[in-house]
């Protein structure tokens, strides 16, 4: 484990999304507030914290401004229709979102254990896996609804195609994360198992892809202060970078 952790703050951060988590976290926060006011019609069996009350609260904002502001926003589009039904369809959200919170309650009451996070089951009966389901079909479901109904009602019309939008980037940052939070794991297996073959110059093929420059080798054998800043690796690492260069690595302990 120790390995792990410094050959990760070794090869770690490269990634260009990992370095601008704040640009994801805010698009996923966007988009939710939009996501949130679909996802009761769609699925069930939702985790705490993904139908919370925090995320509900800023559905619950999202579709009331859409309810009363509706007239101003209809003006802007050019478009008219029934602003009743963006009522109706108001009301059905926070009535659904209160039946899905009473079932996450019962969860616990009976101490039943659910992941918090998760988003739920698709009831759509659809032949297709669930990644598809949620990542392609869900979005396209929705926003076919909302042109649909852009003619009897654009401000329901508007506020699904947003939803819809919405729900696609959203569900893609959530299996975004995912992989790779798999991918950083399997990375850091992989480098802490070869990291002493990379400093040793040996070729992708025998490293499982991890490759060290030879500049950089060269960089931290010769500079002092960064030989200092490696002072506190494990002696594992330390003697791999005190090794003469073109020499090959000791075979790795078993760990």
């Amino acid at each position: 484990m120790k390995m792990m952790n410094e050959s990760r703050s070794v090869f770690g951060g490269t990634d260009l999304w990992k370095k601008s988590e704040w640009a994801l976290s805010l698009l996923s926060l966007i988009t939710s507030c939009f996501t949130v006011s679909v996802v009761p019609f769609l699925r069930k069996d939702f985790g705490e914290r993904y139908l919370g009350w925090i995320n509900l609260f800023f559905g619950y904002t999202i579709v009331a401004n859409f309810t009363f502001l509706g007239s101003i926003i209809m003006v802007l589009f050019r478009r008219g229709g029934s602003s009743r039904l963006m009522l109706v369809f108001w009301v059905a959200f926070i009535l659904a979102s209160l039946w899905h919170l009473r079932e996450i309650w019962r969860k616990n009451k009976r101490g039943e254990q659910w992941h918090s996070m998760y988003m739920g089951t698709s009831i759509l009966p659809l032949p297709f896996s669930r990644e598809f389901v949620y990542k392609f079909a869900e979005p396209a479901l929705v926003f076919l609804a909302g042109r649909m109904l852009w003619d009897i009602s654009g401000q329901v019309g508007l506020w699904l195609m947003i939803a819809a939008v919405s729900l696609f980037v959203n569900n893609h940052i959530i299996y975004h994360n995912q992989r790779q939070a798999i991918l950083d794991l399997r990375d850091a297996k992989i480098e802490a198992d070869n990291i002493g073959k990379a400093f040793a110059g040996r070729p992708a093929i025998e490293t499982c892809g991890l490759v060290v420059a030879e500049s950089s080798i060269d960089l931290i054998r010769k500079d002092a202060g960064l030989q200092e800043a490696f002072s506190n690796l494990s002696p594992e690492l330390k003697s791999v970078l005190d090794a003469q260069p073109g020499a090959q690595a000791a075979p790795e302990s078993t760990r």
